[in-house]
């Protein structure tokens, strides 16, 4: 094991993960970088596109939103070993 191997495996014991591996430091990347291609380019959106590309995407982010909330409950009820109780153990 070198040193590299045992610097990510501190940093998974952690709870830590590079910032290569974070989905959301590429997602912001990319999102920055579609801007600044956007301006080289001079691809710009009137007022009213972008209000429409706006309620587009949030009425997509939540739907998905809603359906990944919906499969995982699925999965959890199918995965589930004990059952849901409302009382504490032992108090009848």
């Amino acid at each position: 094991m070198d040193q590299t191997d045992l610097t990510e495996a501190a940093a998974v014991a952690s709870g830590a993960k590079p910032w290569w591996r974070s989905r959301t430091i590429w997602g912001a990347g990319i999102a920055g970088a579609s801007v600044l291609g956007g301006m080289a380019v001079g691809f710009q959106l009137d007022a009213e596109t972008q209000r429409v590309v706006a309620d587009q995407t949030t009425a997509f982010v939540t739907a998905g939103v809603a359906l990944g909330g919906t499969l995982l409950a699925i999965y959890g009820r199918f995965k589930a070993a004990k059952t849901v109780t409302l009382t504490k153990k032992g108090a009848e």
